[in-house]
């Protein structure tokens, strides 16, 4: 079987939904074998993924609230790409929101499709070293707590349990292995 034979082809798209972060379209595809499908999209700019490292041995988590999980999480800093932004610049500016913290190094370490099934999000993934601390310039709508830790510590709380957002077990991976 080729690439060729499990493409398939929009036929018509529906934007259903509209708002600051997501567009919801409905599509009706033609699947490889000529018969009919509807795929629900969800649009999104993508995100920028920070990995910021003091040193080596340490990395910077954040702590905050997610609504749609009714869950505090810990998290690498990251944040939504405005509308054609370069990720770079979206990662320093959400390093420096979210944190406080600026970086002189920065390395790109690729990118992922965390739900490819139903989005077009990208997350592109940063490291961040040579940190000076700064102050924090959060949203008015964000609450964060900033931790330094140990970067086998928050291996190990990813194998605990404790460590549940993908965007930041993909990120430790990335400096872990």
């Amino acid at each position: 079987m080729t690439t060729k034979d499990l493409i398939e082809v929009k036929e018509s798209s529906n934007k259903v939904y509209e708002g600051k972060i997501l567009t919801l379209v409905v599509d009706k595809v033609r699947l490889p074998d000529g018969k009919d499908a509807v795929r629900e999209v969800i649009i999104h700019n993508g995100g920028a993924t920070i990995i910021a490292q003091p040193d080596p041995s340490k990395i910077v988590l954040i702590r905050q609230f997610r609504y749609p999980i009714g869950k505090v999480f810990w998290e690498v800093p990251a944040g939504r790409l405005n509308i054609n932004e370069i990720p770079l610049d979206a990662a320093k500016r959400e390093l420096k929101e979210e944190t406080g913290y600026i970086a002189n190094k920065w390395e790109h370490l690729g990118i992922i499709y965390p739900v490819p099934g139903y989005s077009t999000e990208v997350l592109y993934f940063f490291k961040a070293t040579e940190l000076v601390d700064d102050e924090q310039e959060l949203d008015a709508d964000e609450n964060i707590e900033v931790k330094v830790m140990d970067l086998k510590q928050a291996w190990q709380m990813v194998k605990d349990g404790e460590i549940r957002d993908g965007k930041t077990v993909a990120a430790l991976s990335l400096v872990m292995f």
